[in-house]
């Protein structure tokens, strides 16, 4: 038992959050269902991802609804909530959504960001508020530990955190949910392991289950359909015996996870019974999250268009007076099937054209085809989601892809994160979420942009700056032992610090549609590097121009490797390394 260890995996999710853990002399992973506040709520897989501060300290997941508001009087107007309940969390640790840059996809905003960021209490940050949730998981996750190991023997187990991210988050979102994690004490960066949501669905999917009829060589995508995003993932099976070892072949996904359903759902009743009438609910709060949850916890989980569904209802909270015109009566708003089609629909179609683009990408230049395709996520459980996936996949390819839901759906990714940690799952390789390179001069040419012409001295010639050079481009295969080596070229005056700061800069354009200009609205900043060449300076060689001004002429590396969770740089000089440089991370 001394070589026990524990691994805790912890979905933090756009609505919900779950946790899992495993010890290592059982290796079966074990869904915490118990959450405070779960009055009547026995079982339960997740928890929401809400918490509100109060002045009797912080109120989290399903505590959150039953703390009472609390009213702050704010110049005339008055009646400014001083505890509103912070929702959709995680979305804020993305920094593209703070602000919009063109050529790159941005949400809309349905959700209210805007206003959750306003309601984080004066002096916090988004990665306090996300730690201080963080930290009430890991404490109830500990608590439930406590109760199986004893509260003492199971502290001298070792524990590893594996937390899982979105399959595209940025090298910003991934440093932010890394200090996020670290405040919350979830291990520091180094011991804790960052693991994409598709990836960790992928490892449950084919560790745990369809032995016979996935087998070795074949394409699977995952659809990892979830309340803010669906991320899609495409892996090539290399073995599953004695070890599961798979590739990334492609990867997509977008905006439309079914909080958009949600919202689409609003308008329909808004449409129907009028806008005054659901803010007046919405005022209430009552009625309004009752509505809402009868839609989002049954409606949404019960349609699957059969022929004898031809209508269902839905509960307003006593909210709304009986109306033969708005068809509510009893307090529920009756609903037709070609009514929850069209709240559907839109979204649906949305995520087929993802589905269709991410398998006919799979075919491009490979001899690679798609053979199933695995929807997992809580929208992934969506009866009718599978019902249309899988009519339009089959007209569409002659039957020739499967559609599969897994067992435990909602809780496939948690389950993942924990497997990863008891198994050596070997990712061989993975593909590039975006394009990265360098800013760097060139000499002047004929045609380059005059703004950006500007004197060398020591070189004496004219030169071009916020030219790129692209070391990694969007989709090409990238490993955990891939090195990429970026050279630079310096001059320095001979009693310069030689300290110098590199800019990584990425895209999110085609790998064939680069921009030369650092300048271009696509391109944004990543991180900066702070370089010191100091500790190499007796091997510098020494040049002079023909004015007889000495200089450095230094041609350097930095080695770019690719972790879960982070970059990292080296410094080489002549092939050898000088150790790390300090990378700063870009938040925009």
């Amino acid at each position: 038992m001394s070589k026990c260890k524990i691994v805790v995996g912890i979905d933090f999710g756009t609505t919900h959050s779950a946790v899992a853990w495993a010890d290592t002399s059982s290796a079966t992973e074990k869904i915490i269902r118990q959450w405070p506040g779960a009055t009547g709520k026995h079982g339960v897989d997740k928890v929401p991802s809400e918490m509100r501060y109060t002045p009797t300290g912080i109120k989290w997941g399903f505590q959150a609804d039953e703390a009472p508001v609390v009213n702050q009087r704010q110049g005339p107007q008055g009646g400014a909530q001083k505890n509103t309940k912070l929702q959709y969390m995680k979305l804020l640790l993305d920094p593209s959504q703070k602000k919009k840059r063109k050529g790159r996809v941005q949400l809309a905003d349905p959700l209210g960001l805007a206003q959750i960021r306003q309601a984080i209490p004066p002096g916090k940050s988004v990665v306090d508020v996300v730690a201080d949730y963080l930290k009430c998981l890991k404490e109830h996750a500990l608590d439930v530990l406590s109760k199986s190991f004893g509260a003492e023997f199971w502290k001298s187990i070792p524990i590893e955190y594996y937390l899982t991210i979105p399959a595209v988050w940025s090298e910003a979102a991934k440093a932010l949910t890394l200090q996020a994690a670290e405040r919350a004490g979830i291990g520091s960066k180094n011991e804790l392991v960052l693991i994409a949501e598709p990836e960790a669905a992928a490892i449950y999917c084919l560790s745990h289950m369809w032995q016979d009829s996935l087998k070795v060589g074949e394409t699977v995508v995952v659809a990892d359909c979830g309340r803010g995003t669906v991320d899609l993932v495409s892996y090539k099976i290399l073995t599953r015996q004695p070890k599961l070892k798979i590739k990334e072949i492609a990867i997509g996904g977008g905006l439309c996870g079914s909080v958009f359903l949600n919202r689409r759902f609003e308008t329909f009743v808004r449409k129907r019974i009028g806008s005054d009438i659901v803010n007046e609910m919405i005022c209430k709060e009552r009625p309004y999250k009752k509505m809402m949850k009868d839609f989002d916890e049954r409606l949404k989980r019960i349609f699957r268009d059969p022929d004898d569904q031809e209508l269902m209802d839905c509960d307003l909270g006593n909210a709304v007076r009986d109306d033969a015109v708005k068809r509510v009566e009893d307090g529920f708003l009756e609903i037709t099937r070609e009514e929850m089609r069209g709240v559907f629909n839109p979204v649906i179609q949305e995520i087929l054209q993802l589905v269709r683009e991410q398998i006919n990408t799979v075919g491009l230049g490979s001899q690679d085809s798609v053979s199933t395709i695995l929807l997992v996520g809580g929208f992934g459980s969506s009866p009718y989601l599978k019902k249309q996936l899988s009519d339009n996949i089959a007209a569409t390819y002659q039957n020739t892809i499967k559609v599969l839901q897994p067992p435990n759906i909602w809780s496939a990714v948690v389950r993942g994160a924990v497997i990863c940690g008891l198994q050596s799952v070997q990712i061989e390789s993975r593909k590039a979420r975006r394009s990265s390179g360098v800013k760097c001069r060139r000499t002047w040419v004929h045609g380059n942009p005059p703004k950006y012409k500007e004197w060398c001295q020591f070189e004496e010639e004219y030169k071009c700056r916020n030219r790129m050079i692209w070391y990694v481009k969007k989709g090409d295969e990238i490993s955990e032992t891939t090195e990429l080596k970026m050279r630079f070229h310096c001059m320095f005056a001979l009693n310069s610090p030689l300290k110098t700061t590199n800019i990584v800069l990425a895209s999110d354009s085609p790998a064939n549609r680069l921009e030369e200009n650092a300048a271009h609205h696509n391109v944004y900043t990543v991180c900066t590097l702070d370089t010191d060449l100091s500790r190499i300076r007796d091997h510098l060689l020494h040049c002079q121009n023909s004015k007889g001004e000495s200089y450095y002429d230094v041609y350097y590396e930095l080695v770019m490797r690719f972790h879960s969770s982070k970059l990292t740089f080296e410094l080489r000089y002549n092939g050898v390394a000088y150790g790390d440089v300090t990378l700063l991370v870009t938040y925009p």
